[in-house]
Parts: C-alpha cells; sequence; structure tokens
C-alpha cells in the first residue's frame, strides 16, 4: 500500500519542532510520510530543518499587512496542489484559517490542532465575536478538530465549528516525557548550570520560560522579583518583542534578576528551580511549561485562565490567583518559597498528576486516534496499526 502523506503545518516553526515531533515520528512509525510547513523566521527553524522531516518553507511576514496573507495563501495552495496531500494538520489560528481554506478541494481530510481557541474568555464582546465568526468560516473546511481544555471542549459542544460530518477531539495536550523530566539534578551539576547562567548558588530560584508578548506578561515577573528582592534568583528566558525591555527592567530591579536569550534546553535550568512563575493571560491550550514543571517535580504560580487551569490543581500542585493580578501574584510565590515543605509536597503531587493524564504516550496515543478517526470517514487509513508494531 502507498504511503499515506501528511502535512503539518503552522505559522513559525516552535510548535511543530518544540509540540509536533513526537507526532510526527509516531505517524511515520504508522506508515505515513510526514511534511512540514512554516515560515522560514525564528530560533527553531534550523533545528527544526534538522529534524528528519522535509521542511517547506514559506515566505516570513507579519500578519498586520495585507501582503503577507495573499501570498501566504498562494505558496500554500501552490504547495498542497503539487505535494498531493492525503491529510493536512493545521496549527495557530492565522495559518490554520488561511491553509484550511487553501486545502479546499485539494486535500481530502483537513484537521485543526488548537492550541487554544482564538475565541476564550475574557476577551472584549466584538474580539470573542469576531473570531468565533472566523472559526465557524473555517471550521466549513475542517473535517476535525483536536481541543486540549475544558472550555475549548464546551466551546465545541456549544458550536459547530467543523464541517457537517466533522468531529472534535480533547486530548492531554502535546504530552511531557515523565521519565526524562522527573530524573533529579545532582549538586554538581546543579552548580555547572547555575555558574554556566551567571546565577549565584545557595539560593531559591524562580524561574519563567516562553515568549516575551504582552499577554503572556514576565514583566510580572520582573516586578516580583524587585519586590522579593535578593534573597532568590529569578530567571527569564525566551524571546519576543518584550526581551528588551523585561531585561532593562531586570537590570534595574537588582543583579538577582536574569533575562536569558531562547534556550534550545530548558531541562537544566528547570530542574534547578524552585519555583516556575507562569502570568500568561494568552489564549493558552495546555501550556506544556506548567506540565514539565510538574513533571519535574516543581510547584508552579500561574494566573487562573484557561488552559492554565487544567494544567495545574490549585492548592495541590500548584497556585492559581487572579488573572492579571501581580500583587496576588507576588504573594503567592512569596508563599512557595518561605514554605519549602508546602512547594515540596505540591511538587510531588504535581510529578504525580502530570504522570497519570499528561504523559507523552498518553498525548501522542489520542492525537492518533484523532487521526485514525477523521481518516476513517474518507476512507483513508494509517498503512500500519499500533498491534502492528507490537
Amino acid at each position: 500500500m502507498s504511503k499515506l502523506r501528511i502535512l503539518q503545518i503552522a505559522n513559525q516553526a516552535g510548535p511543530l519542532r518544540l509540540f509536533m515531533l513526537p507526532l510526527c515520528e509516531r505517524l511515520r512509525e504508522l506508515g505515513a510520510e510526514v511534511e512540514l510547513a512554516c515560515m522560514e523566521t525564528g530560533p527553531n527553524y534550523a533545528p527544526l530543518s534538522q529534524a528528519g522531516f522535509k521542511l517547506h518553507g514559506l515566505t516570513a511576514g507579519t500578519w498586520s499587512c495585507p501582503v503577507t496573507w495573499v501570498r501566504c495563501y498562494r505558496q500554500i495552495r501552490s504547495l498542497l496542489k503539487a505535494s498531493r496531500f492525503d491529510l493536512m494538520i493545521a496549527h495557530t489560528p492565522a495559518m490554520s484559517w488561511i491553509a484550511r481554506y487553501a486545502a479546499r478541494n485539494i486535500v481530502p481530510a483537513v484537521i485543526y490542532m488548537a492550541h487554544g481557541l482564538p475565541f476564550a474568555p475574557r476577551q472584549s464582546r466584538l474580539s470573542h465575536a469576531i473570531l468565533k465568526c472566523v472559526e465557524q468560516w473555517a471550521g466549513q473546511f475542517t473535517d476535525g478538530l483536536i481541543v486540549m481544555n475544558h472550555a475549548d471542549a464546551q466551546a465545541c459542544a456549544q458550536t459547530r465549528l467543523t464541517r457537517t460530518g466533522g468531529q472534535w477531539f480533547r486530548v492531554p495536550g502535546v504530552g511531557v516525557d515523565c521519565v526524562q523530566w522527573a530524573k533529579p539534578v545532582d549538586a554538581t551539576e546543579r552548580d555547572k548550570t547555575l555558574q554556566t547562567l551567571g546565577i549565584a548558588p545557595g539560593k531559591p530560584m524562580v524561574a519563567y520560560m516562553g515568549r516575551f508578548i504582552k499577554t503572556k506578561r514576565p514583566l510580572d515577573v520582573v516586578e516580583v522579583a524587585r519586590r522579593i528582592g535578593p534573597s532568590a534568583e529569578f530567571v527569564l528566558a525566551g524571546e519576543g518583542p518584550l526581551w528588551g525591555e523585561a531585561r532593562r527592567q531586570a537590570q534595574a530591579a537588582g543583579p538577582h534578576v536574569h533575562v536569558l536569550e531562547f534556550m534550545n534546553d530548558i531541562g537544566p535550568l528547570l530542574k534547578c528551580c524552585s519555583v516556575v512563575a507562569f502570568p500568561s493571560v494568552y489564549r493558552e491550550g495546555l501550556p506544556r511549561l506548567l506540565l514539565e514543571a510538574q513533571a519535574a517535580g516543581k510547584p508552579v504560580v500561574a494566573y487562573d485562565v484557561r488552559g492554565n487551569s487544567d494544567a495545574v490543581e490549585n492548592g495541590v500542585t500548584g497556585l492559581l490567583v487572579e488573572p492579571g493580578n501581580v500583587d496576588a501574584f507576588y504573594k503567592a510565590v512569596e508563599q512557595l518559597l518561605s514554605n519549602p515543605k508546602l512547594s515540596q509536597e505540591m511538587g510531588a503531587a504535581g510529578q504525580r498528576r502530570v504522570q497519570n493524564l499528561f504523559s507523552l504516550n498518553q498525548a501522542v496515543q489520542a492525537a492518533v486516534d484523532a487521526v485514525e478517526a477523521v481518516l476513517h470517514t474518507k476512507n483513508l487509513r494509517l498503512p500500519a496499526s499500533m498491534d502492528n508494531l507490537k
């Protein structure tokens, strides 16, 4: 039987490289030929090109420019016509809107994997209504919709977001390698990591890793660091338009606040920290950083928004506070830093919860099940089955 051809497409390389490679590898094990497409930009593009899957580069551009939309549509349409894919899996809202429309009458099966639907709680009524209408329009070209949290699942149950006969699925995120994250870091490795990053050893450390954009609110972590002072080290790592401002404010706050550039491997840093801070009010799906932190046995502090509230059991594996309330966020971080016993208990509880609910195998298998269900409606199937691989 000829290989079933699958394209995974996203705005930038980050979602594909950081989240989707395990699913790509599993689909390839099942006999599919998997290719990737994204804009040629960002720190993840070059590493993604070395990941072992054919990568189609799209011309980079900003969504605020209409030319980007037109050019992107034409490039995707041309790619889909030339490559004859059986299934397209689209990620990230704007790219998914263009790609799903471009795939009409060309690709037999189309899935949108939503890492947080673009219409979300706490948006203005106008923004919510517009984004919901856009998703309903794009749903006309969608055979399967994959979501990752309770609020998005409720939205799918209440609003049709696929074509007639389409299906929606809820999966436990993109998965976490629980075995790898549970491996402890020894004292020598810890000191080496801290020395490499220029961080003073012997003090508790609070870490934030992610994009430096307004809705992720990394500056809230800098403000918390300023208030707590040098009794703890604070580390922020990532990239984005607010990175420079975060570094400027960190320098003003004191030498105990460190703003680092994007890191390919956050494992050593995450395993060395005492608390993970995640002040995002973004349209989260199921933030993997929160799951990885808990898998490593670290307590977390986050704003109580969609996705975060699915990843964290408030008062058990971490603390959730009112979105945007920096005072509450500060108090929660201080509470964990001042009570090592509570932090340890929450870290252990989080590790158990992630192992039970969000493991890599669970997430990948749930996504494969969704893919197979959509393919079945199109009289297509993966050449192999999991039973054949055992």
